[in-house]
């Protein structure tokens, strides 16, 4: 040890503590300090300049992942509304070949521009006419301010023409066969197009307001009753995967 001058107290120059009275961090008698206390950099606690780097760093790093991440948001939300409606479509077809009865999918809306809103429902018998006044056994609202909440979504396009007639929505029959609902026909092929007579295409995009966003997506149903989604191709450049034909 070296004495400190004008004084006969000896105190050390640096954190010197005997071996048997050192803990886990440099705790020192005040008559034993010394001009400083060195700490081991691991016990060092975090400073505020370290603190606002990472912040900073956080935030950059944030900034950065947001437009991604609301494009695959709008892209599975857009997602989950086509396969409510591949799902009603199953439910239907399943339906009606099991119970032996028609079913129908009545649009609330089905109009460029309209809602996506539709209910499946049972009808009473074996004929398309017994689905109005029948049972609703499955609602789907995924309009403009939806009582769910959910994500707004708008029809853009559809065909066949006749489809925008509310009255020949789709029917599908114990047999599997989807006709229109309202003169027991077949849906025509649209001209100048490559769908197959008997098919159904609606198209359907994200919508914020009045503002359409995203990519849009078709959701195609073939005369034979079965449902698919397609991306990215307009309702003109689909071929029909039903085989069309008379009732």
């Amino acid at each position: 040890m070296s004495r400190l001058p004008g004084t006969n107290t000896d105190r050390p120059s640096t954190c010197e503590v005997p071996r048997s009275q050192r803990g886990t961090h440099c705790e020192v008698p005040r008559s034993q300090r010394g001009t400083h206390c060195e700490v081991p950099r691991s016990q060092r606690g975090t400073t505020m300049v370290e603190l606002m780097i990472g912040l900073v760093i956080i935030m950059i790093l944030s900034a950065m992942a947001v437009p991604g991440t609301a494009g695959i948001v709008r892209a599975y939300n857009l997602r989950a509304a086509a396969d409510q409606l591949v799902y009603a479509v199953d439910l239907a077809r399943g339906q009606s070949m099991a119970n032996r009865r028609a079913y129908g999918i009545q649009f609330a809306d089905p109009k460029v521009g309209g809602r996506f809103s539709f209910n499946v429902i049972q009808g009473k018998d074996a004929t398309c006419a017994s689905i109005v006044g029948g049972t609703v056994v499955k609602t789907v609202d995924m309009g403009v301010a939806n009582l769910n909440n959910d994500p707004a979504i708008q029809i853009v396009d559809l065909a066949p023409i006749e489809l925008k007639n509310g009255a020949s929505f789709p029917c599908f029959k114990s047999d599997g066969r989807v006709i229109r609902a309202d003169n027991g026909l077949t849906y025509s092929a649209p001209g100048g197009t490559t769908l197959g007579g008997g098919d159904i295409v609606l198209q359907l995009q994200r919508v914020e307001g009045t503002a359409l966003i995203g990519t849009a997506l078709q959701v195609q149903i073939g005369y034979n009753g079965s449902a698919r989604v397609v991306f990215g191709r307009p309702i003109a450049a689909l071929q029909g995967s039903g085989k069309g034909g008379a009732p």
